[in-house]
């Protein structure tokens, strides 16, 4: 869920939930809960029911939920066109295996008009038994008014072992966010590391001018310099274009595509993250002086025309076609960047995209700022009479399903949703390792070299396997290639193995969330700070505009910002 979205349901739970608390607290009794079964605390199947991952429930515990909308429309014509919110796939291998059931309290469309539902259940006193909500501001607010349930004793008794160990990969980043007066609050959803910047280069064109790999910044600057003067791509003298760079977000978003904060991090610059500065005090790196030689360096590599010139008036379209249509050769993007550049391969087969993780630092590294570890929060609501069966359909949907599940006719029906794209899940989060994307890729690499399968751990591993397999297959026999299939292989294998296998620094930022005072004013700080940007790099104002930003954003609100950020950090 996008950050405007989630912050606009923030602001709209700031003005309101404070006049409807107690309209919530009185109504829960008369909400769209659903009624459970009585509990006979002294049987021991309800007993282990409540304390174990797996063991189902004795009689049919029945929950509402207010649930993404899934597309069942694309159903239609196949054995599952019957399906609906409440009787598909996965809500039926979840009444199979645990014995529950879902009642949708609420359902909508992902993003806006989802958290628009969630804060209207909210503030009208309706809360489900279970839901999603998107952010930490909203999962805060319901702590602070008593709305939700404490998950300590579910999580520690019914999440699976793997679950605690997924969760875990994060060191606590991710768990401790949901923890409040040492209360666990919620189960979020995981954000995957996006891994390092990836700087894509056309080696073939590289092949043709015999230039090495890149490394350093120097060299990252030679080699757009050659694919620039030297026409490798038969574009014609002077319309060859440099680095395809985003307009909006030129830095600062973790595993945002087309940015440069590789060359950021190489000044020790990380712009738009809130960052410790040493002392423990959260700083924006936005107005950090590192800031100012590397937008120096930008601007110089923008005046030699390694940066591409139009790139301030490029829509994200157009940046596609610079490199698809091979008038660019270079781009910074992540590891699934082969995605990028796809269709490449389908209008030139001799195009041939490389990764590389440059450029590096003098000791051979790449520093990279991590993301926010939970964009999402699954809460169940306070009185509800089973609290653990939100962690049982997790550690069911995200680890028995995912990791153990072994009957091919129950995989080959998730398998089928999944080729519709279609969800069905009522749990609209992800629980995965940090280092999902190149956990598994020594197992996937040897299932292709022997042939053998079998070790690979998921229903989309053995999915992969097989474009894969494809994919090597075409290559070895001199066929044309499919352009998915390369495009897998290349982000899946051969840059998860990159990166796998490189030096890379974590920098963890402090703060994701927002305050009182971001609704006013960090849309002009905001707007501010891309001029700012685009001005410098475009030569129209000198890097010493760099000191009267500062000076105007810290006046401007920035400071007010700033203190109410390290107060939301040490009062939680």
């Amino acid at each position: 869920m996008s950050s405007k979205i989630t912050k606009s349901c923030s602001i709209l739970l700031t003005a309101l939930l404070a006049v409807s608390v107690a309209g919530c607290q009185s109504s829960n009794s008369n909400n769209d809960s659903a009624k459970s079964p009585a509990v006979d605390s002294n049987d021991p199947a309800w007993k282990e029911a409540q304390t174990s991952p797996y063991t189902p429930y004795p009689e049919t515990v029945t929950y509402s939920i207010g649930q993404v909308a899934s597309n069942f429309s694309a159903l239609a014509g196949t054995p599952y066109e019957k399906d609906n919110a409440t009787d598909n796939v996965w809500t039926r291998y979840f009444k199979e295996k645990l014995n529950v059931q879902n009642k949708v309290a609420f359902e909508a469309n992902d993003g806006t008009d989802y958290n628009q539902k969630v804060s209207m259940a909210i503030v009208g006193g309706t809360i489900p038994d279970i839901m999603v909500v998107p952010d930490l501001s909203t999962l805060q607010q319901l702590y602070e008014n008593d709305l939700i349930a404490d998950l300590t004793d579910a999580y520690n008794q019914c999440a699976s072992d793997q679950i605690k160990e997924i969760y875990d990969s994060y060191k606590g980043r991710v768990l401790d966010t949901a923890r409040f007066d040492g209360k666990l609050m919620a189960l979020p959803t995981t954000e995957i590391s996006h891994g390092p910047g990836v700087l894509w280069l056309r080696k073939d064109w590289m092949d043709k001018l015999g230039l090495a790999e890149p490394k350093t910044m120097e060299d990252v600057e030679n080699i757009i310099t050659q694919f620039v003067e030297k026409d490798p791509g038969g574009n014609g003298a002077g319309n060859t274009v440099g680095l395809v760079v985003d307009n909006e977000n030129t830095a600062g978003v973790s595993g945002g595509q087309y940015e440069l904060n590789n060359i950021f991090t190489l000044y020790g610059a990380f712009p738009k993250q809130w960052m410790d500065d040493g002392s423990g005090k959260a700083v924006y790196g936005s107005v950090q002086p590192e800031m100012k030689p590397a937008l120096a360096k930008l601007a110089d590599m923008y005046k030699k025309g390694l940066i591409d010139k139009q790139f301030a008036v490029r829509t994200a379209d157009d940046r596609k076609a610079l490199l698809t249509s091979g008038k660019s050769g270079s781009f910074m993007d992540n590891w699934w960047g082969s995605w990028t550049v796809a269709d490449s391969i389908k209008l030139n087969p001799n195009a041939k995209w490389v990764s590389y993780v440059a450029p590096q630092s003098e000791d051979g590294s790449v520093t990279m700022f991590t993301g926010n570890p939970s964009s999402s929060y699954l809460v169940v609501r306070k009185g509800f009479e089973h609290p653990e069966a939100a962690i049982k359909i997790a550690s069911l949907q995200f680890d028995y399903q995912r990791y153990q599940e072994k009957d091919e006719a129950v995989l080959k029906k998730f398998e089928d949703y999944a080729s519709l794209n279609v969800g069905g899940s009522p749990i609209a989060i992800n629980i995965d390792y940090y280092d999902a994307f190149y956990r598994n890729v020594g197992i996937m690499e040897e299932a292709l070299k022997t042939g053998d399968s079998s070790k690979l751990l998921t229903s989309n591993d053995r999915n992969a396997y097989r474009s894969y397999k494809k994919y090597l297959d075409n290559v070895k026999n001199g066929e044309k290639l499919d352009s998915n299939g390369w495009a897998g292989y290349t982000s899946s294998i051969t840059t998860a193995n990159l990166v796998k296998n490189s030096k890379i620094k974590e920098v963890n930022p402090v703060f994701f969330g927002t305050t009182p005072s971001m609704a006013l004013k960090w849309p002009t700080l905001t707007k501010m700070e891309l001029e700012m940007f685009l001005k410098i790099i475009t030569g129209e104002q000198s890097p010493d505009a760099f000191d009267s930003f500062v000076s105007s954003w810290k006046k401007t609100g920035g400071d007010t910002i700033t203190n109410e950020v390290n107060e939301a950090i040490t009062s939680k």
